[in-house]
């Protein structure tokens, strides 16, 4: 079944190879969480509800000489919603009917536009959640650590910081490498050079936990989150992923819409650590 269909659309195939590749290359160099969280799917874009299992922060495995011990991993299984995202943009007929005559480029600006608000509600869906849908974000999900901090104007405040973010996680059972994200005023802040060592503090933050540190307007300039993003603590179910649909022809304009299905499963809340500064 064409969902989306394409069949309908007044495009031709080199029409639709532009435009797809048009709003995969916004979503590419615009979309944060990805870069770090593992991916599962996709799993169809029918999917409306996925399932995570919780499990505790850590736990030893028992240890026998049968190898017979009967307890399992404890855990909870909860059901949660996978919404859809989505942005429309018009295709004017005549601009279309121009490009085609003219043999010229068809602008697709208004479908990157369109790509962009979606990737921005990615983003926002995995940090912050969708609390009206029972979603949970990396910076709303309850067990998750938070540590407070002074701030961080002063040099080598971050990488202090940091390095309190990483002991206490480590301790809690979840090990190297880890990622750090932080507002878009903080990694700024952090593109100085700590102490006499030459190189700049974000470098020797990103030598600390080994999963890179990355920069995003949806984490507040008053947070830094460190975490654990392998895919025992947490993916990002794909239902549908990125892509463009045809709406409809309306008053001889094409309405398209660009979209994506997805759902933050956070398995053990305990691998995420806020740093945050009280106002």
């Amino acid at each position: 079944m064409d969902v989306l269909s394409h069949a309908e659309a007044p495009l031709n195939e080199k029409e639709w190879a532009h435009v797809m590749e048009a709003v995969t290359q916004v979503a590419r160099r615009q979309l944060v969480a990805r870069r770090f969280l593992p991916l599962y799917g996709p799993i169809g874009a029918g999917v409306q509800v996925v399932q995570v299992d919780r499990t505790p922060g850590w736990d030893l495995a028992q240890v026998s000489m049968q190898g017979d011990a009967e307890d399992a991993v404890p855990e909870s299984r909860l059901y949660q919603r996978v919404p859809v995202l989505s942005k429309d943009f018009i295709v004017d007929w005549r601009d279309l009917e121009q490009a085609r005559i003219t043999g010229g480029m068809l602008d697709w600006s208004k479908a990157e536009a369109a790509a962009s608000f979606v990737a921005l509600a990615e983003d926002h869906v995995i940090f912050h959640g969708i609390a009206d849908q029972g979603l949970d974000g990396l910076l709303t999900v309850e067990g998750r650590h938070v540590l407070p901090t002074s701030g961080w104007e002063e040099p080598g405040s971050g990488f202090r910081d940091v390095v309190r973010a990483v002991s206490h996680l480590t301790s809690a059972g979840f090990m190297p490498p880890l990622t750090v994200v932080a507002g878009v005023t903080i990694y700024a802040a952090w593109n100085r050079l700590y102490g006499n060592s030459g190189v700049l503090e974000v470098e020797q933050i990103e030598k600390l936990v080994g999963g890179g540190v990355f920069q995003s307007p949806l984490v507040p300039d008053d947070t830094v989150v460190v975490l654990a993003p392998g895919p025992e603590n947490m993916d990002l179910a794909v239902g549908l992923d990125f892509n463009v649909a045809f709406v409809e022809t309306t008053r001889m304009n094409h309405i398209f819409r660009v979209l994506e299905t997805i759902s933050l499963r956070i398995k053990r809340t305990g691998a995420i650590c806020q740093i945050w500064q009280e106002s």
